[in-house]
This record gives structure tokens, sequence and C-alpha cells, in this order.
């Protein structure tokens, strides 16, 4: 399974992955959405921005807003040899050295992130009830720096359940069956941009 890195300097490089019934990447018309509001509702990727993909999978969005600009990725993903694949992908694109992968579950590793991320990305498994608690740890480990985005990617049967139960301002906007919503503590300093 060949997945294309849609923008940014290193965009058109396939990142090589085996086909896994597990893995469901971010689909290339919802990562160019997604970043596409970053750069106009949020002020993009900054080269000063380290961005936290959550249930990494293929890597492909922390891959991503490297090629787009960002400092640092880290990576959080429980199987091993997603982690594996996801190194290998960063050493043939020489970005090793801007990136962190941690191996193991979310709730394992999220106290060891000792930077105050920008951005964090999470596109769960199918089956999830425990964005409320994911949320919750994020803020009691004091991960997001204070004009952080927080980025979901839903299908829209979990959507209106997660609505009714995050204290969050948030932007959501729709690509096909896919809901995303950003998320944010000061949405006020963004509100003449989401106004458009």
């Amino acid at each position: 399974m060949n997945i294309r890195i849609s923008g940014g300097q290193f965009k058109g490089f396939k990142l090589n992955n085996k086909k896994s019934p597990d893995l469901r990447p971010t689909m290339e018309s919802v990562r160019l959405a997604i970043f596409s509001i970053l750069d106009s509702k949020f002020n993009g990727i900054s080269n000063q921005a380290v961005f936290l993909d959550l249930y990494s999978g293929t890597g492909i969005m922390g891959t991503e807003a490297l090629s787009r600009g960002a400092d640092k990725a880290i990576f959080i993903e429980k199987n091993r040899s997603y982690c594996n694949k996801i190194k290998e992908n960063l050493k043939k694109l020489n970005l090793l050295n801007r990136a962190e992968i941690l191996c193991g579950s979310v709730f394992a590793n999220l106290s060891k992130i000792n930077n105050q991320v920008t951005h964090i990305f999470m596109d769960p498994p199918y089956i999830f009830n425990d964005y409320k608690k994911v949320l919750y740890e994020i803020e009691n480990n004091n991960i997001l720096n204070n004009n952080g985005i927080i980025i979901i990617e839903m299908r829209n049967k979990s959507a209106d359940t997660f609505i009714e139960h995050n204290h969050y301002n948030s932007y959501c906007r729709q690509k096909g069956d896919t809901k995303i919503f950003f998320l944010n503590n000061n949405m006020e300093k963004y509100e003449s941009n989401l106004s458009g």
C-alpha cells in the first residue's frame, strides 16, 4: 500500500506500507482539506510547529506536517511493525532528526511528551468511545500550548455524541462521510478567519 504525501517539500513521495485490515490512513482528499483549513483559518504549519500524531498508523499525517514545514512531529502508535515502518519511511526522507516515535498506547505515552505541541491530530479506530478521556489526558499533561489546535477526524455516526461531550470551542467541516473537528480554548483569536 503506497500513500502519497499531498503537499510541501516531499509532495508526491509515496510512503511504503504493507496492506492491513487494521490500517485506515486518512484519505488524501481529507488531508488536503485539513491542511488547507489550517492554512486559511489557523495560521497554518509554521517552522516552529510541533505536530503530535495520535494513533499514527502509517504516520502519514505527522510526515505530511514535516513535509509542510513543521519543526518536529511526534508519533504515537501501539503496533510495533507500524512504528518500524514509520521510522523506515522517515529515514528515507532524512527526517528522523525531526521526529520522535513512541511505540505503545496513547494513554501510556501522553505523559512522556516533554514538548508543548502546537497541533494534535487524532484519527482513532472506527470503534472508539474514549475521545473525552484522550482530551482529559491532553489537558492533564499540559501538552497543548495556549493557541494550539486539536484536529479530530471521525465518521459522522460518532460526531453527535462527541459534540455533546467536549468543552472546547470547535470549528467543524465535513468531507464526504467524514467530519473534521478543530478544537481550541482560544478560538476567539481566530474568529475573523472563521467567519469567512
